[in-house]
């Protein structure tokens, strides 16, 4: 495969994910102290397949089952550093992903598993990994409500919508073409500090200070 073909791979990657699913699954593996073997396992492919995904010689992951599990990993990695899920549960958390079988939509179309405070698995349509905890559990009010508000958006749109939406609204709205794309398509941590630099987070007037 030539180097513009693994470029586009790459690129159809940061579009779905956010990123090259490199750069994501080395940071699931630090994050999780995992082997690249290891988080295989947990999405239920081989390190072989993982590798080329990781390497941009596949855009995705065919298996619908493992990108669902590899969507439900990438978000728990995102609620784990923004402090929405203790670092000590993940290993409970990961352990139930890699079990799950559970119809529902990620970006591509593939099942999701939401988790919720408890670890109880639902099915909910989703454009990204799902959350290890449902948004009232969590004290940060400004991470609540970025939560919410992307269950609002990704209940009603892929990630893929999400963001044509945004592409269509970006030249005569911009302001909104970036908050469709940042909170219902975005990292967890991008949405909380557009929410924060707005100003307007939960409880706040237009006055008062972030």
């Amino acid at each position: 495969m030539d180097a513009t073909a693994i470029a586009r791979n790459q690129e159809l990657q940061r579009q779905w994910y956010g990123a090259p699913l490199g750069e994501l699954c080395r940071d699931i593996c630090d994050r999780f102290g995992m082997t690249q073997t290891g988080l295989a396992e947990t999405l239920g492919i081989s390190p072989a397949m993982l590798s080329l995904v990781m390497r941009g010689r596949r855009a995705r992951i065919a298996n619908p089952d493992a990108a669902a599990r590899l969507s439900a990993v990438l978000h728990l990695t995102q609620e784990v550093r923004a402090g929405a899920v203790p670092a000590g549960d993940a290993p409970r958390a990961l352990a139930e992903i890699s079990a799950s079988r559970t119809p529902g939509q990620d970006s591509m179309g593939a099942a999701v598993t939401q988790y919720s405070a408890g670890g109880t698995p639902s099915a909910v349509p989703a454009p990204a990994p799902a959350p290890a905890s449902a948004p009232d559990s969590v004290a940060d009010p400004d991470l609540r409500f970025a939560l919410r508000l992307r269950d609002l958006l990704t209940t009603r749109a892929s990630a893929v919508d999400i963001l044509a939406a945004a592409a269509l609204l970006d030249a005569d709205h911009p302001g909104l073409a970036e908050v469709l794309r940042v909170c219902g398509a975005g990292r967890t941590d991008e949405a909380v500090a557009l929410v924060r630099a707005s100003g307007q987070g939960p409880g706040r007037g237009p006055g008062d200070t972030p």
